[in-house]
């Protein structure tokens, strides 16, 4: 088994393989690495192979935290083109990673698996289970039955208010990507944000993130509009076989229009003209949580049905035990996994 540094000239190599794997995820994707260098992260790509062929791939990202110190993570990584996780794998590449981490000041390495609980995934003893990054439990929809039969298996209120948002004239497009569309989508997000007591991030994130990853059509923005004036936007990604819902805004004002659900239906008839076998509805709160944050979201989510996924989070390898316990109580003060 040999590890070596991915290349320019390996990009399509790269996605390519990312694409074929169960495991893999936009987030591992070319441009993914490519919008956090954007954001100032510094990134290592990784490629295992085996007898001339790649089974690994894994995108690190570097993040800064107190005194010059950093974390590396690596979301929904690293990917494998097997069946079955190999811990070799992953003991390999921490390995690997540690020379790295010595130079960055590394306190710990992340790895969030798109493994599921029921996987069977046997955790190394040095690594520690850490909560979760991105969403630990999500919503999929399978994408392979005609759009009769995925409108017939909805919840009839999500149905309804489908056809009622199309009754009532509001539109669907998709951006092409423009400044003016998504400082539109910005200034909904801050609104529904405010709402609904939520942070976001700095509006240069959704420009480079529109842009980077929209070029290659990773991800598309869509806008509803009601007499050519914006009620609702939507990001979703769109990378092999997955497409995810990511972000979403709304105006509270006409929310009797019920846009937001048929942005959603546009965006899960576009992932299956693209090609997409499932809609990733990215986070639901927990069953036994009635008043998770999440709570109306969820309902909102599961009125489109879908299978319940469940990953096994995030895994910390800690290179540094004396500053590990002082990032776990700042993370827990600003509210960070």
């Amino acid at each position: 088994m040999e590890i070596i540094k991915a290349k320019t000239k390996d990009k399509n190599k790269w996605n390519n393989f990312v694409k074929k794997s169960k495991y893999g995820s936009f987030l591992q994707s070319w441009e993914w690495g490519e919008f956090q260098k954007s954001l100032g992260h510094q990134i290592w790509r990784f490629v295992i192979i085996d007898r001339n062929k790649i089974i690994a791939t894994a995108l690190i990202v570097k993040h800064d935290l107190f005194k010059s110190y950093s974390y590396l993570y690596c979301p929904r990584g690293p990917v494998l083109g097997i069946q079955n996780w190999d811990l070799q794998i992953g003991q390999n590449l921490s390995v690997e990673i540690a020379k790295i981490a010595q130079a960055e000041k590394t306190i710990f390495l992340r790895l969030e698996p798109k493994s599921s609980l029921d996987s069977g995934l046997k955790i190394p003893s040095q690594f520690k289970p850490a909560g979760q990054v991105q969403p630990a439990k999500t919503l999929i929809l399978n994408l392979e039955k005609s759009e009769e039969k995925l409108l017939a298996q909805m919840h009839h209120k999500t149905r309804y208010n489908i056809r009622l948002a199309k009754k009532k004239g509001v539109k669907v497009r998709i951006s092409d990507g423009s400044g003016e569309d998504i400082e539109i989508f910005y200034q909904l997000l801050s609104e529904t944000a405010k709402r609904n007591k939520i942070k976001i991030f700095p509006k240069e994130h959704y420009l480079k993130l529109v842009k980077i990853l929209g070029q290659e059509d990773i991800v598309k923005l869509f806008l509803a509009e009601y007499e050519k004036k914006p009620i609702a936007a939507i990001i979703v990604s769109f990378f092999g076989p997955e497409a995810a819902y990511l972000h979403g805004a709304s105006q509270h004002q006409l929310r009797n229009l019920m846009a937001p659900h048929l942005l959603q239906w546009e965006a899960i008839r576009a992932a299956k003209k693209s090609g997409c076998s499932q809609y990733d509805f990215w986070g639901i709160a927990p069953v036994d949580q009635p008043r998770h944050k999440w709570a109306g979201i969820t309902r909102f989510k599961k009125g489109f049905s879908g299978q319940e996924q469940n990953y096994i989070g995030c895994l910390d390898l800690v290179y540094l035990p004396f500053w590990y316990p002082f990032y776990k109580i700042a993370s827990q003060i600003k509210g960070r996994v």
